[in-house]
């Protein structure tokens, strides 16, 4: 069972105007009006659990836009039930303490490998992913893989988890890159005049389009941290040294998978 309450702080949580969750749940805004004042159905409350626990680990959830303007309600049930789904194979995957193997990610080529096994999946419209197929190259699949391929679906979610924490580090210090540009190291005792102290300005905050750039590379898994070191490097070279915390949050998401748990309440 789901409470007023908690329907009402996951709508809150989720960002989600009685309005938008309404189109979202195929139902009307009056309806969803009545469920923050009186019971939440059960296929609601399992929806919005869903949804806030994909949120939580920066899994797409949301349908795309043209799903969403078009109304398209069969596409909308579509994708309301696949996140359901995948949110279902993560607690059931945690729930036995964790994949039983690690396998390698490709999210460039949509794959995840381990040992004799691949699993293949793509990306949906709303930047999220299915698994489409699996195979085995050392014998036939059966029923007996189920767990299996569960595993690999847990560890493409965590590996999208680790892109989408990484784009959101490096877009973060992109903005303060080009906020705070003008405010770069002068070496000597000689004073750059104005011109050339703009062309320093302008040649940082191009380096902050090179880090935008990379963000959208790192989703699609064509980005290594090595580029990242480039272009800190040249940002040195120029007298800028971003904060700390900032660089510090790009190294720890590009280098480490982070925990695909969500964080405690």
């Amino acid at each position: 069972m789901m409470s007023k309450e908690e329907f009402a702080e996951h709508l809150s949580y989720l960002r989600l105007s009685l309005a938008e969750a309404a189109v979202l749940l195929g139902s009307s805004e009056r309806s969803v009006r009545r469920w923050t004042e009186e019971s939440v159905p059960g296929p609601v409350a399992a929806a919005v659990r869903a949804w806030r626990e994909l949120e939580s680990r920066r899994l797409p959830w949301k349908p795309d836009t043209i799903s969403v303007l078009e109304r398209d309600q069969d596409q909308l049930d579509r994708i309301r039930a696949h996140d359901e789904a995948l949110a279902q194979v993560i607690r059931e995957v945690e729930a036995r303490g964790g994949p039983a193997e690690p396998w390698a990610v490709d999210l460039e080529r949509g794959r995840a490998t381990f040992s004799h096994a691949e699993v293949g999946f793509h990306r949906l419209a709303n930047g999220g992913f299915n698994v489409s197929t699996y195979r085995r190259f050392d014998r036939a699949p059966s029923d007996a893989d189920r767990l299996e391929i569960a595993d690999a679906a847990y560890c493409i979610a965590q590996a999208f988890s680790r892109a989408a924490a990484s784009a959101e580090a490096l877009r973060a210090l992109a903005r303060y890159t080009r906020e705070h540009g003008h405010l770069f190291v002068r070496e000597g005792p000689a004073m750059l005049s104005p011109s050339d102290a703009e062309q320093r300005c302008q040649a940082i905050k191009k380096q902050a389009g090179a880090i935008d750039t990379l963000a959208v590379e790192v989703e699609s898994g064509r980005a290594s941290y090595a580029q990242f070191e480039e272009i800190l490097r040249e940002l040195h070279r120029l007298g800028f040294f971003p904060e700390t915390s900032l660089v510090s949050a790009v190294a720890r998401n590009m280098l480490a998978a982070p925990a695909l748990r969500s964080p405690p309440p």
